[in-house]
Formats: structure tokens, C-alpha cells, sequence
């Protein structure tokens, strides 16, 4: 096993006779794709969608690009391959094209996400910008293989470069501008303005950052392509600077939105109609007479070493019961605690629960606009259909998801990615309906929609402070919120 036995191998290996080198643009080339791949399942998974989404994507997409690379140089430098066939196997020599390479990814993606429904805009947001952080790297692969290198320069072009860059950078008896690394700079350079500057200021719907990427990788490489000297040619043309100028024109029509008014009716720039997910308690039903009174029965029955403000209990209404007491009582004391809630909300349901106000009236509308709903809260499966049973709800939703049903409760998104499965819909265009704090950040810790219903004012400002996607008084305000030509989720990447 001998490491770095030329300069453009990794590593030797000779054994019974056989020998085998692992090049450094193969280690380039990996690492690039690997460290893409690494950046974008994190953005994905904030998200909240699942890593093998991305995974079965790239495990996929990672071989049918480098076929696409190779095959596109192939193509244009046909001459040289036509005469010896077998040589385009020979990807170690060097000879992918990354704009081939792009178009087999991208073209996958397409077939991938439409298929399993998830919205290639969104997704591709995660995952293109990260891309130019690969070829940053990819270039080096070039570097060591003496691939992307300019025109002739005199020595001392190269007086303030590394001698590394220097000695690898005479090719041929002469001195070449690097024009792998003009590339490679203005890559890094665009990668973290997109990420930060593009991102907080520019951004503004869903696919921007893939156009920004296009637009910004379309510009370097139209410019650098202009001083190498071993360009694609196409009939005299370069053909690198004209598919730059197609990748720059292609971004700008999706950044100022002429796709989505000429595509309005196909995937992926099609306005879906929202799936819509509701908290129960104080959302739906006015339950906060019968919480705030159990609450105080319980303390009155197990009193604490304080008396509890009215403010305090208030700050109870959403999270698990068991989060709560937890808070206050020794885990010997837990079961008794419970049951006394219990049991004194149960015995008292009837009496204190009803609808809120126009919460039938949306339901009924939402239903007969054939609207997909269901129900996450934080109570057990016996509170939470009795509740929909006395408020006469039932009928309106497809799923509940209770305590029980999940390991997490909000704010965790556990909760409504577990509704989101079982309703058979991805997540990418979804509402979430709460009146409460972790409601609120229940769907903003997976980019979702989040409509803040204030029925009291008691928890306004805390609600405010979280900044949900719309804040409403009246839940019939649901009905003219849906006619707005929007995308039903948030940035967070």
C-alpha cells in the first residue's frame, strides 16, 4: 500500500499481482458530493422530512449524474472517444462535465419528488445552493488531473501563489492561468452570499435559491470559460458559455416568477390546496372553564407549598399534563395527581364544553370545499373524542392524533408529521390551527403554516413574540386567508 506515489494519486494498492490506484479526483469528486449531500439532508431534516428522503434521492441520483457528466463530455469531445469506445469508461482520467452532471440530478429529482409528491421547489431549495459549495471543491479534483486551466502566463503571474499552485500549474512546458481556482473562489464566494445575504433579503418563495444558484453559477463559469483553454466546442462556440447563459436566463424567468404564471397548472408550480390541521382545546372548543377548574381542583386536593395564580394555570393550557405536574409534584405522587385531574374533568365535561364561536360554521365550509382536516392535541384518546362527541365534530376529520400517539409532543412536529402520514399528504403544503404558544412553534419547527387563533387575551403577547404566519380573532378569517395565492409553509433552511 504506498500513499501519494505521484501527484495525482491517493494511494496503491499492489496485491497478488494486481494493482490498483484510488486517484485524488476521485477523492475530490466524493468528498464533494458527499459534503453536498451531508449540508442538504440537514436543511431537509429541519424541514421535517424524513433523511431517507434524501438518502433513496442521492443514493440514486450520485451515479446516474456522474453518467451524465461523463456522457456530455463524451459527447463534445466524441473525436477522441469515438476511436477508442472503451475509453469512456475511463472516469478516472478525468472528463465530467458538471453541467451534464446537473441535468441528470435535476432530472431525477424531478421524476423522484413528483412521484412520492413532495414539492421539487422546496426541496431543491435545501439542496441546489449546496451544490456550489461541492464544486468549489470538485475543482481541485480538476487541478490535480490538469483539467480547467487557462491560457499561457509568464512566471511571475504566479509570484504570490503557492508553489503547490505554481509547479501544478505548468502544463505542457508552460504556465497556465488557474482557472480552476478562478472558479472554484467564485463559487465559495456565491455559495455564502446566497446562503446569507440572498437568503435574508432576496428570498422570496419557494425555488428562489435554486434560480439564485443557477444565476450565480451561469455568471462565473460564463466568465471563466472565456479565459481556459481547454474548453467543450461546439461548432467554434464554447459550449460551457452557452449553457451558462441558458442556466442565467432560466433563473431569472423563475426568480421574477414567469414560471410560476406560465406553469400555474403542473407540478412543481401548481398552487395545491392546503391540507388543514386544528388544535382541539381552545382552538376548536371553548375548554378553558373545565381545564382552568380541574387544575384547580387538583391543587386543592394535593395543595402546593404556594398558592397558584390564575396566571400560572393559564400558562398550563396547552402542554401534556404529565410536562406540567412534573413540575411540581415527586414522581411517587404522579398516577394520584393524574387521576384526581381526570377525574374531575371527566365528571364536569359536558356540562362546561361547547364549540367556540363559528368553529361549526368553518368546519362545515371547509368540508364542503372537500378540504382535508384533522386533529392534534395534546389530550388522551378518551378526553379528545369525547370532547369531539359533545361538541358534534366528528364527522368533519380524517385523523386524531392524541398524547398517546406520539413519542414527542409540541412544540416537537412530531405531532403533525404523525397526522400528515397517516392522512397519506406530505407536509409541504400544510396549516396548523393553535391558540397557544407551542402550537404555534409545533409547525414552525418543520416550516409549516401556522395560524394563531387569540380567543383570549392572556397569552396575546407571547403569541406575538413567536411570530406565527397569520394571527386571527374570528376563526371564519380561515375562510378568506385560503383565497390568498400563497405558498402554505415557511423558510427556515
Amino acid at each position: 500500500m504506498d500513499f501519494f506515489p505521484t501527484f495525482n494519486t491517493f494511494l496503491e494498492i499492489n496485491l497478488f499481482g494486481l494493482s490498483l490506484s484510488i486517484q485524488w479526483y476521485a477523492v475530490f469528486i466524493l468528498t464533494a458530493a458527499y459534503l453536498a449531500y451531508f449540508i442538504s439532508l440537514n436543511n431537509a431534516t429541519k424541514l421535517g422530512y424524513k433523511k431517507t428522503i434524501l438518502e433513496d434521492y442521492f443514493l440514486v441520483m450520485l451515479p446516474l449524474a456522474i453518467v451524465g457528466a461523463r456522457l456530455y463530455y463524451c459527447l463534445f469531445e466524441w473525436e477522441r472517444y469515438i476511436r477508442e469506445p472503451l475509453r469512456i469508461l475511463y472516469i478516472w482520467e478525468g472528463g465530467l462535465a458538471i453541467h451534464g452532471g446537473i441535468i441528470a440530478g435535476v432530472a431525477y429529482a424531478y421524476y423522484y419528488f413528483r412521484k412520492h409528491g413532495y414539492n421539487l421547489l422546496r426541496l431543491g431549495d435545501c439542496v441546489l445552493p449546496n451544490l456550489m459549495l461541492a464544486q468549489v471543491i470538485g475543482r481541485f479534483g480538476n487541478f490535480m488531473n490538469h483539467e480547467a486551466y487557462g491560457n499561457i502566463v509568464d512566471e511571475s503571474f504566479y509570484n504570490n501563489y503557492p508553489a503547490f499552485i505554481k509547479d501544478n500549474m505548468f502544463i505542457d512546458g508552460f504556465y497556465r492561468q488557474p482557472t480552476f481556482l478562478f472558479e472554484a473562489m467564485g463559487n465559495l464566494v456565491g455559495f455564502f452570499f446566497i446562503i446569507t445575504i440572498f437568503k435574508k433579503y432576496l428570498w422570496k418563495k419557494r425555488g428562489d435559491l435554486c434560480y439564485a444558484y443557477a444565476i450565480w453559477y451561469g455568471g462565473v463559469r460564463f466568465f471563466v470559460e472565456s479565459l481556459r483553454s481547454d474548453s467543450l466546442m461546439f461548432f467554434g462556440l464554447r459550449i460551457a458559455q452557452i449553457v451558462s447563459l441558458i442556466f442565467i436566463f432560466i433563473g431569472l424567468l423563475g426568480y421574477f416568477g414567469v414560471f410560476d404564471r406560465m406553469f400555474k397548472n403542473y407540478y412543481p408550480f401548481k398552487k395545491e390546496k392546503p391540507t388543514i390541521l386544528f388544535d382541539f382545546d381552545g382552538t376548536l372548543a371553548d375548554t378553558y372553564p373545565l381545564i382552568y377548574q380541574s387544575f384547580r381542583h387538583t391543587f386543592n386536593v394535593h395543595p402546593l407549598p404556594y398558592e397558584v395564580s390564575d396566571e400560572e394555570i393559564q400558562s398550563y393550557f396547552g402542554p401534556p399534563l404529565k410536562a406540567t405536574f412534573a413540575k411540581h409534584y415527586s414522581p411517587d405522587m404522579f398516577e394520584t395527581v393524574l387521576t384526581t385531574y381526570r377525574t374531575h374533568n371527566h365528571a364536569n365535561h359536558d356540562e362546561y364544553v361547547k364549540p367556540l364561536p363559528n368553529a361549526i360554521e368553518l368546519l362545515t365550509y371547509l368540508k364542503e370545499n372537500e378540504y382535508e382536516m384533522g386533529i392534534v392535541t395534546s389530550k388522551l384518546k378518551v378526553a379528545a373524542h369525547l370532547g369531539l362527541k359533545v361538541c358534534e365534530m366528528e364527522q368533519f376529520f380524517d385523523v386524531v392524533i392524541c398524547g398517546e400517539d406520539v413519542e414527542k409532543h409540541k412544540p416537537h412536529p412530531e405531532p403533525l408529521l404523525k397526522a400528515c402520514e397517516l392522512m397519506q399528504v406530505t407536509h409541504d403544503n400544510l396549516i396548523y390551527v393553535g391558540d397557544t404558544v407551542g402550537d404555534v412553534m409545533s409547525a414552525k419547527n418543520m416550516g409549516t403554516f401556522s395560524i394563531a387563533y387569540i380567543s383570549s387575551t392572556f397569552n396575546e403577547k407571547a403569541i406575538r413574540e413567536v411570530s406565527p404566519s397569520r394571527i386571527i380573532y374570528d376563526l371564519n378569517e380561515i375562510k378568506e386567508i385560503l383565497k390568498e395565492d400563497i405558498e402554505w409553509s415557511e423558510f427556515l433552511i
